[in-house]
């Protein structure tokens, strides 16, 4: 497992979400600081050696903390500190790449103070191959609060199934209740299909009920197959998604959802609508799973 440190307020969150998720999984928790040389003053300019080792000392210094900061809450963790010269979402994608998850805070240092989501964030989630748990919300440490972890499905997605299989697992991990929440968007839905409907091109839309939640059911019935010490259930709520999933969120320890994997040059996640809500808007950490 891999995490960013900086010495922020969020990356300290992101210390302490990061840890609790390497000692559930019993996994070895690398904490990474990533820094810059001093710039050249003109063209012909190179940062002399001593200050570049002035530079690495207290770049290591910083992962060092780090370590000794989630030590402070998880002493038996393995944790190691790295500290790389780069930008910041690039030091970590490398680091991530043999990664089973990767851990970052919502706003770094650098950050504007009303900045719901920073660019390292957005740019780590946009180019990354493994799940990403972004450490925002209230300010939560990862510790359990409500005893809950909440999937948000789209039983429609090829990918809904990837989705449901991590969050059952970090329910099995932290020994707590999980939630699958399907949004069904009434009010577009109705009017579309009355018009198919009407056509004789669709089921009614009780049949387009009945059938999500047989669908919904019987993907939770294989989730719990896979954990039958935890308890699992599952709700069709109607309302606009990114509402009604920030609202969970408030009583959630851990919001799951799903973003597309991108291929070729550009690979990484393809963050949609409902994921980038919950991003800027959720009151607990949100997991994003890669799927496709």
């Amino acid at each position: 497992m891999v995490v960013g440190y900086d010495r922020s307020a969020p990356s300290q969150q992101a210390l302490l979400v990061a840890g609790r998720e390497a000692s559930l999984r019993h996994a070895v928790l690398t904490v990474v600081h990533a820094y810059h040389y001093a710039r050249p003053t003109t063209p012909m300019f190179f940062t002399p050696p001593r200050l570049q080792d002035v530079y690495d000392k207290a770049a290591k210094k910083i992962a060092e903390e780090g370590v000794d900061y989630v030590r402070a809450r998880y002493p038996d963790l393995e944790a190691r500190p790295v500290a790389e010269a780069g930008p910041a979402a690039h030091v970590l994608l490398t680091a991530g790449k043999e990664a089973a998850l990767l851990v970052v805070g919502n706003r770094g240092r650098g950050g504007f103070a009303g900045l719901l989501l920073g660019s390292v964030s957005i740019r780590v989630l946009g180019g990354a191959s493994c799940p990403v748990i972004v450490a925002g919300g209230d300010g939560r440490d990862g510790a359990a609060a409500y005893d809950r972890v909440v999937a948000a499905l789209d039983i429609d997605e090829p990918g809904c199934a990837d989705v449901l299989a991590f969050a059952s697992d970090e329910a099995a991990y932290r020994h707590v209740d999980l939630v699958a929440v399907y949004v069904s968007e009434d009010e577009e839905r109705w009017v579309m299909e009355q018009n198919l409907v009407a056509a004789g091109l669709m089921k009614s839309s009780a049949e387009v009920a009945a059938d999500i939640e047989e669908r919904l059911t019987v993907a939770v019935l294989h989730a719990h197959a896979q954990h039958p010490e935890i308890k699992t259930s599952h709700q069709v709520v109607a309302g606009t998604t990114g509402k009604v999933l920030t609202e969970e969120s408030s009583r959630a320890d851990l919001v799951v959802v799903g973003a597309h994997r991108r291929h070729g040059e550009h690979a990484g996640l393809r963050i949609g609508p409902v994921a980038t809500t919950l991003l800027h808007h959720a009151h607990c950490p949100v997991a994003v799973v890669p799927h496709g």
